[in-house]
């Protein structure tokens, strides 16, 4: 059982990638045979749709742009379950958005061609969103569309915010969203999904 955790945010020793990691911790304490990867955007090259309509996904979710997107998204296909993650900036970071624009737009014009190829289908996901003092619910909400968008399938969570795990300034000390132990939580859900 393979789980592939992306770290969204630039900042590859933050909140969000603790978060990260707890997720990947409690679903290897759910099941023994789980691994786990990590992929951190900040250090991918992929770079923004070029809006090249006339020969995007000529070959079903193939993007002609030649950088680290197909890499990535080959250890998607490979993943029996993702999870998605942000800080939130200005909604998410420019990396996250080109790679979810990229791969947006590769899966919508390849079922505009008759593709009927979805290779993440169905595949369980996690979220996780963190910020200093707003709500999280924008950086959730554009993470659950993005996971609706490729048709994988979003584990909720039972208590707030429902959609994923959220973060702040005080990890360890907010009893309300108790991000670590969600985390961990949210793991052990996406274990039971994939079984």
């Amino acid at each position: 059982m393979r789980i592939l955790g992306f770290v969204g945010s630039m900042r590859k020793d933050g909140k969000t990638s603790r978060l990260v990691q707890a997720v990947l911790d409690g679903a290897k304490k759910a099941g023994d045979d789980v691994e786990t990867e990590v992929v951190y955007l900040s250090d991918l090259d992929i770079g923004p749709c070029h809006a090249c309509y006339d020969v995007c996904a000529k070959e079903s979710y193939k993007c002609v742009i030649k950088d680290d997107l197909q890499m990535v998204f080959g250890k998607m296909k490979q993943a029996d379950a993702i999870v998605l993650s942000s800080a939130l900036y200005f909604i998410v970071p420019s990396r996250l958005v080109a790679f979810m624009e990229r791969l947006s737009c590769v899966a919508h014009l390849g079922q505009f061609r008759g593709f009927n190829e979805h290779p993440l289908e169905d595949k369980p996901c996690g979220l996780v969103a963190v910020s200093a003092e707003t709500t999280v619910m924008p950086v959730l909400v554009r993470l659950q569309e993005f996971a609706f968008e490729l048709r994988m399938r979003p584990v909720a969570m039972k208590s707030y915010p429902f959609l994923g795990v959220a973060g702040n300034e005080k990890m360890e000390k907010d009893k309300f969203l108790n991000p670590l132990e969600n985390a961990e939580t949210l793991g052990e859900l996406l274990v039971e999904a994939i079984t």
